[in-house]
């Protein structure tokens, strides 16, 4: 993995971030639990670097940038700053977006709120809600199950000690998917520029979404692309099925510009 950068977001968050390839920008959003290694061990940087000056970030609460656990940390609008801060940092005024699950959900407010996107692939999570239902309730769950670890953590962090919690990764899950409650909806018609959704055909989550707003992906030109046998998880890992078609899009949109 390539040595990472860093640099402060305009609250004071301490992004990390690294850089690999030449060639137009693509930005690499990770899921929750994740960070921007995981595009690395898994294969895609190596390929995508062929083509692209290819940007790893960590998110805001994940990897090595900083770990914030208030629930204000995680506006949607400070999120999407952090990474104007980083494309600003890159001397890049354009970049397409790779997102994966969380990443995707974030990547939709770039492509929504933005005029520097040139593309967004979207993999594994629905437009609309950033929490829908089936999501509220395992935010409810999560929460219930640990947040009993979130308050260990930050006592001993009050007393100068590293928290237990998975390095503050239980009060980071739990201040940022309260967080998420508060993102507006996103809706097909509101993307700025072309966008990609991507499912496997057992993420039911994603599947009953796209199968219910068909017309509205239809009418906004949102390409669609349905894996057979991949659930949420293997929509990242399974990289032979997912990456030819995520890499065509964003390197025919690339093109196009």
């Amino acid at each position: 993995m390539a040595k990472p950068l860093f640099v402060q977001s305009s609250d004071g968050a301490r992004i990390a971030y690294d850089v690999t390839g030449s060639g137009p920008t693509l930005i690499l959003l990770h899921g929750a639990g994740k960070e921007r290694g995981d595009w690395h061990k898994l294969g895609y940087v190596e390929r995508l670097q062929q083509y692209f000056s290819v940007i790893a970030i960590d998110l805001r609460g994940s990897g090595e940038s900083s770990l914030m656990a208030d629930i204000e940390d995680y506006a949607i609008e400070r999120v999407v700053a952090d990474l104007h801060t980083v494309a600003d940092a890159c001397h890049v005024s354009q970049f397409a977006v790779w997102g994966y699950s969380f990443g995707g959900t974030i990547a939709r407010y770039l492509g929504a709120w933005s005029d520097r996107p040139t593309a967004i692939a979207i993999i594994g999570v629905p437009l609309g809600p950033a929490v829908d239902p089936e999501f509220d309730r395992y935010i409810d769950e999560f929460t219930a199950k640990y947040a009993h670890l979130a308050k260990d953590s930050e006592a001993a962090n009050n007393e100068g000690k590293r928290g237990s919690a998975v390095k503050g990764g239980i009060p980071v899950w739990i201040a940022c998917f309260q967080a998420m409650r508060l993102w507006p909806s996103i809706e097909p018609n509101q993307l700025r520029c072309p966008t990609l959704l991507v499912a496997g055909a057992k993420n039911t989550r994603a599947i009953h979404w796209i199968d219910q707003n068909r017309e509205a992906l239809d009418r906004a030109g949102v390409k669609v692309e349905l894996f057979p046998g991949l659930d949420h998880p293997k929509e990242f890992t399974k990289i032979d099925q997912v990456y030819p078609a995520v890499s065509a899009f964003l390197l025919d949109s690339a093109i196009q510009e």
